[in-house]
């Protein structure tokens, strides 16, 4: 009993097969219910991770029953930039990714559809890790920039923008150039949460002592 006990899975080891050109096979996951809801009213994440290039999008959401139209629109988006829809969507058994609807579209468009096994994330392992490191991105931008936390929607975009322009020890390009084709100049980019002043014209005429600027 004792052994029974303290019987545990064993280590999975395995090393993902990169597929051979991009949007050719698509890592999917849904992150969530997050606390608190968005100022939008998200409480989800959908998670794409593209295999060849590892580019990632991540996409707040409301309900699960709003995965089928967002993936849908992703979808139908860059298969008219390349030309192509994928051959293979991965993600666990979730309702939100296994229904009627989705079954009809992947066969639509000549796309198979492959799942994990039960309580076996690590058969997706590629959108797992890009989760973790959304999470701890959106965590440490918070805390450091002190925003409020209903703001986490609009972070997670530039989060994710920002992990999509580090080059990967395979090519030295970003995930970004290789999916996109361009890059995005350094000065895009700003720290998040810094103060910034913009124009305030006075609509009254003899306000000369006012500030022009706000902050």
């Amino acid at each position: 009993a004792c052994a029974l006990g303290k019987i545990t899975k064993a280590s999975f080891k395995s090393k993902h097969q990169r597929a051979l050109r991009p949007f050719e096979e698509l890592h999917l996951d849904l992150i969530g219910p997050i606390s608190p809801t968005s100022r939008e009213g998200d409480r989800h994440i959908l998670t794409v991770v593209e295999s060849n290039t590892r580019y990632c999008s991540a996409t707040p959401i409301n309900l699960k029953s709003d995965v089928y139209n967002t993936l849908s629109n992703i979808l139908n988006f860059e298969a008219k930039r390349f030309g192509y829809y994928p051959s293979v969507l991965h993600s666990d058994r979730g309702c939100e990714f296994i229904n009627s609807t989705m079954e009809e579209y992947c066969k639509e468009h000549l796309i198979k559809c492959r799942t994990s096994d039960p309580y076996t994330p690590h058969q997706n392992g590629l959108v797992e890790r890009h989760n973790r490191t959304i999470i701890e991105s959106l965590r440490t931008i918070l805390t450091d920039s002190k925003i409020s936390r209903q703001y986490w929607s609009d972070i997670v975009k530039v989060s994710t923008l920002t992990l999509n322009q580090i080059p990967s020890d395979r090519s030295n390009k970003s995930p970004y150039k290789l999916f996109k084709g361009k890059t995005l100049p350094l000065d895009f980019f700003h720290p998040i949460g810094n103060p910034i002043s913009f124009l305030n014209e006075p609509k009254a005429p003899g306000s000369k002592l006012y500030p022009k600027g706000l902050k």
